[in-house]
């Protein structure tokens, strides 16, 4: 049997995410997107999924390894399943909204300016709130993009480092089986 390599792992569970991703966001974009409320939230829960999936590849190095796999090994999987899901992730945001779905931005700050009238919210606020909206093409040039991208993929990889020092299982050094009687 081939011997696998020690990235294969990481490659093989991130393009899985990536695609999970892909298929979140294109539901936050077209089922969520016309309702500011629910689109914020979708994002959110989407986000939480994508972190639980970061699991998968660390239990999966883990078992491929015998059972036993270090912190460094754990991480480096997890790390680079985050490095090509948050790859994807800016290229799918970067194409839809810029070339598929270019006035998607425009059409949920309308349902976001129409939310806040309905809810009375005073016109101060309501114009602060569509100030963000203001800043949407300025995110997607590319230094931006990278900003971001190197943003996501340190605050995922807090949580891969915190994922890898709850899965980690080492060798015991005082096997049993290696003690003299």
């Amino acid at each position: 049997m081939e011997a696998k390599s020690k990235y294969s792992t990481g490659i093989q569970y991130g393009i899985i995410i990536a695609l999970m991703y892909t298929i979140l966001l294109f539901i936050r974009y077209n089922v969520f997107g016309k309702s500011p409320v629910s689109f914020g939230l979708f994002a959110v829960c989407s986000y939480l999924i994508i972190l639980g999936l970061y699991l998968l590849p660390a239990f999966a190095r883990r078992k491929e390894l015998g059972g036993f796999a270090t912190f460094k090994e754990i991480f480096q999987t997890i790390f680079i399943a985050i490095l090509i899901t948050e790859i994807v992730y800016v290229l799918f945001n970067f194409v839809y909204l810029k070339f598929i779905d270019p006035s998607f931005f425009d059409n949920l700050k309308v349902a976001t300016r129409t939310l806040l009238e309905k809810a009375n919210t005073p016109e101060e606020q309501i114009d602060k709130q569509m100030q963000g909206f203001k800043d949407v093409n300025e995110q997607l040039k590319p230094l931006k993009l990278l900003q971001g991208l190197g943003m996501w993929i340190v605050i995922d990889s807090i949580f891969g480092l915190i994922f890898a020092s709850i899965i980690k299982k080492n060798k015991d050094v005082f096997d049993d089986k290696q003690s003299p009687r």
